[in-house]
């Protein structure tokens, strides 16, 4: 490990340069399909490109109404650039998310160098690089990658206040900013800004005209996200996803969030939240981390309690909705990266001359198998497993039936419920001016865009023959119509076959027809 402190620069290009190739080569298509959150968070930004309105024609909202949840807008404004410059596509939309991955990293190492130094700093930027659960999710159009970006920054500044104490109020300022990434930030900077004033008092007391004016720059940005997340609009999530009350079932939950099946060997049981049968950690992390738990014992600066307060909270807003999410602990990632590098850093140190290479040799070995070992299952195995959790083929069949001469298009809500509607107006680049006349709501059941209508088929007594339909398939070779298809045949009505697409495991999922009446 001594060449790391040689030539630390040069390492840390490296390190970002792997970042980076690791979330964007082939961003567009992997994960194999685009999903309706995604493209809701696209939409809303090529909106605002356009208008300066979200797709609900609200100028310039700090929360996004989107499919009635009510998102944090700040994602949703970093993203307008990229899509200015790539494009409303998959790639345009998900390149935020891989720019926001491979900056998180940049941050990681300063924010290690700051509490231990220099080669923890290099450690802790290389795990949190190859880590399965941060690639993922830079890799996806989900805000919730802001969470362990803005955090690290806010707390780094916080270290740097050590030497310049006026970085104290933008590091407050920064804090509070953080809060307006992701539902679970709302609980969880607050209460870790709480721990942080606890062990750092002395600190602070002693900057404490820094400390008073952070403070007031903390409370002018988080106030009116607090008024605002205490009204209907705000709690609409949390009623959405229900928030639990049972104590028994919180414990039960916070502490599944530290199960080693979680952690490392299955992961959130969500097909869109991991790979199949990998956990967001590698298996070989299991050593480090205890030894670095245990190693911070002997540190006698405060900063280890902070770690062990990070490691305390990180489940804490995910436990009161559900175990094993994720998406909802994002924030634990660089927790696990630094802890993982200060393990290595401190036992690379503790060997002498042979040992030491012979340990770092292995280790550099084990790092890279399993590094490898991800990227093939990644690359390889998971565009094949579930496509139907991220509409693999849906978004070309949307494209395809918009190029037709149909007057109008029906696309059966059977293909995946009425909250895929925001898949038409991105697929299709719909002029978002032209997308606000139509006044879509889907809480309202308004879905109809011009010629694109979502109906329920089943509750339509006379269908239209001169539309085009967009149906559902099934996988079951036994009934290969699926549900829409018995539902015309009991309507009397037959198809005629126009377009589909089958996917990378040569399933169709969803077909363009016409119909007519049975004779």
């Amino acid at each position: 490990m001594l060449i790391l402190k040689k030539s630390p620069g040069f390492f840390l290009v490296i390190i970002l340069i792997l970042t980076f190739l690791l979330r964007v080569i082939f961003l567009g298509t992997i994960p194999n399909g685009f999903f309706t959150d995604e493209a809701s968070n696209a939409y809303d930004a090529y909106s605002i490109l356009h208008t300066l309105k979200d797709q609900y024609g609200e100028f310039l909202p700090w929360y996004f109404k989107s499919a009635n949840d009510y998102r944090e807008g700040l994602y949703m404004y970093l993203m307008v650039p990229f899509i200015k410059i790539f494009g409303l596509n998959p790639f345009g939309a998900r390149i935020t998310s891989a720019v926001i991955g491979t900056l998180t990293v940049f941050i990681v190492y300063h924010l290690a160098k700051e509490i231990f130094n220099q080669k923890i700093g290099l450690l802790s930027a290389l795990f949190l690089a190859i880590l399965p659960w941060h690639i993922h999710f830079s890799r996806v159009t989900f805000r919730a990658i802001l969470v362990p970006c803005l955090f690290c920054l806010s707390l780094f500044l916080f270290f740097k206040s050590f030497k310049q104490p006026k970085w104290l109020i933008v590091s407050s300022a920064l804090f509070a900013i953080s809060i307006y990434t992701y539902n679970s930030a709302r609980v969880f900077i607050p209460l870790f800004m709480v721990g942080l004033a606890i062990i750092y008092w002395e600190h602070l007391w002693k900057n404490k005209y820094y400390t008073v004016w952070g403070f007031i720059a903390f409370s002018i940005l988080f106030i009116p996200q607090l008024i605002y997340q205490l009204s209907p609009e705000g709690m609409a999530r949390a009623n959405t996803v229900g928030i639990q009350t049972d104590f028994n079932k919180i414990i039960s939950d916070y502490f599944s969030y530290f199960n080693p099946d979680f952690l490392f060997f299955r992961g959130d049981p969500s097909p869109r939240h991991k790979i199949n049968n990998m956990g967001g950690l590698y298996a070989f992390q299991i050593p480090l981390l205890l030894l670095g738990l245990l190693l911070l014992i002997k540190e006698k600066t405060s900063s280890k309690w902070m770690l062990y307060w990070w490691l305390v909270l990180y489940p804490i807003p995910a436990a009161f909705i559900s175990p094993d999410s994720a998406v909802r602990t994002l924030v634990g990632t660089p927790l696990f990266a630094i802890i993982s590098g200060y393990a290595v850093g401190e036992m690379t140190d503790f060997f002498k001359g042979i040992w030491k290479q012979i340990i770092t040799f292995l280790l550099i070995a084990v790092m890279f198998a399993n590094l490898v070992i991800y990227c093939q299952r990644y690359v390889f195995e998971y565009p094949r497993w579930h496509t139907d959790v991220w509409l693999s083929t849906l978004g070309e069949t949307i494209s395809y039936a918009d190029k037709t001469s149909y007057e109008c298009i029906t696309y059966s809500s059977n293909v995946y419920g009425t909250y895929a509607y925001i898949l038409i107006p991105f697929f299709t680049k719909m002029p978002p001016s032209q997308y606000h006349q139509y006044g879509v709501d889907i809480v309202e059941s308004k879905l109809d865009m011009g010629r694109w209508k979502i109906q329920d088929i089943n509750n339509i007594e006379e269908l239209n023959t001169n539309c085009l339909y967009l149906l559902s398939g099934d996988p079951d070779a036994n009934k290969p119509k699926g549900k829409d298809g018995e539902i015309l045949e009991s309507k009397g009505y037959k198809e005629k076959f126009i377009y589909s697409i089958k996917n990378i495991n040569d399933v169709e999922f969803y077909r363009l027809v016409e119909i007519e009446k049975k004779t």
